[in-house]
């Protein structure tokens, strides 16, 4: 598929070009005289350098105009230009007086900076067009799979969710079942009916979250998974004091720090699992910090489908305003994300 949209694009450049050829050089093609190949040896040389120009220019625009590069654009310019001037100083000068198929003139530097920075102003910009084209169209395709992306991944969460309400009443009668069995049993009922419930609702409307919601969650994860280790659970657990109005993304927090505790020995006295969570100096990004010992019976790394879904939701809300770094080798994982913050206007205040 890919190759015949390649082939067909050429085809279209080639058509292009020799329409061009014909519009230009009519004259010299169909009417060559005598001298019918060296006619043809002139167009090609001389119109084959302006379309060389072309695509130099494309080549150079699509390097560094996303982001753009202003001083290595600006020398790719001058260079395409005096190379252009040279090629057009050889054509003119070295070859049409041994062809004799065109009138060659004293050469005056001045005269012929002018002439020929007209031609390649007039090619460059077509050029620098084709190429703020590609680009657009690419954008648009880019966007377009996204947002297709987000549509397949959001039609599979609801087909495969449960009802939620049939979950949570579920839970609830569990919890009222259980209350005159084991206090810590209902206790864990009615944590993991929080949990699952803040995880259907954020994920359902993948909206902006309090900061302090997410901590919540995370608070009620690391809960539960103390009644799983038997309160043998060691973490290190530090989180700065932060202002109520702070915003995240759901789920990007919890998701981390589930990774620490699913794959990670949090069970070690000496060298506990550690999630810290601060704000910077100057207040403008929130920095999560997590490290683990890893399980003697892990295999491979930690970067599974649940980081590479963080990573791709990051992009999508974030762009490039964030940072995650990973440490991961055969001992000990960790990992470094910083956020911009993001705050709750209140209107009441």
């Amino acid at each position: 598929m890919k190759n015949s949209t390649d082939y067909k694009l050429i085809s279209y450049h080639v058509i292009f070009w020799v329409f061009h050829l014909i519009f230009n050089r009519y004259q010299s093609i169909f009417h060559p005289g005598d001298h019918y190949w060296m006619v043809w040896l002139d167009v090609f040389c001389a119109q084959g350098t302006n379309i060389l120009l072309v695509y130099l220019v494309i080549s150079l625009c699509l390097r560094y105009t996303v982001p753009i590069k202003i001083i290595p654009l600006l020398i790719g310019v001058i260079v395409l230009y005096w190379w252009y001037f040279l090629m057009w100083y050889e054509i003119s000068y070295t070859l049409r007086p041994i062809i004799k198929t065109w009138p060659v003139s004293k050469f005056n530097f001045l005269y012929s900076v002018i002439i020929i920075l007209w031609a390649f102003v007039k090619f460059a910009f077509f050029g620098f067009g084709y190429a703020i084209c590609i680009r657009l169209i690419r954008r648009e395709k880019y966007i377009a799979i996204l947002e297709k992306e987000k549509h397949e991944a959001e039609y599979e969460f609801f087909r495969a969710q449960i009802n939620p309400h049939f979950l949570f009443n579920t839970l609830s009668l569990f919890y009222v079942k259980s209350l005159a069995l084991s206090a810590e049993l209902a206790d864990g009922i009615i944590t993991l009916s929080q949990i699952m419930r803040y995880s259907l609702e954020k994920n359902e409307n993948s909206k902006m979250v309090l900061l302090s919601d997410e901590l919540e969650h995370v608070n009620n994860v690391i809960k539960i998974n103390q009644m799983r280790f038997s309160g043998g659970l060691h973490i290190d657990l530090k989180i700065e004091d932060t202002f109520p109005s702070i915003q995240v993304v759901p789920l990007i927090i919890i998701t981390i720090i589930e990774n620490v505790l699913r794959h990670g020995n949090c069970t070690l006295i000496k060298d506990p699992a550690i999630v810290h969570l601060s704000n910077s100096e100057d207040g403008y990004f929130i920095h999560l910090y997590t490290y683990n010992k890893k399980k003697i019976t892990l295999a491979g790394d930690m970067n599974g489908i649940g980081m590479e879904n963080i990573k791709k939701r990051l992009n999508y809300h974030y762009g490039n305003n964030y940072e995650l770094t990973i440490e991961d080798n055969e001992d000990f994982y960790s990992s470094k994300l910083k956020l911009p913050v993001s705050h709750q206007i209140d209107f009441y205040s």
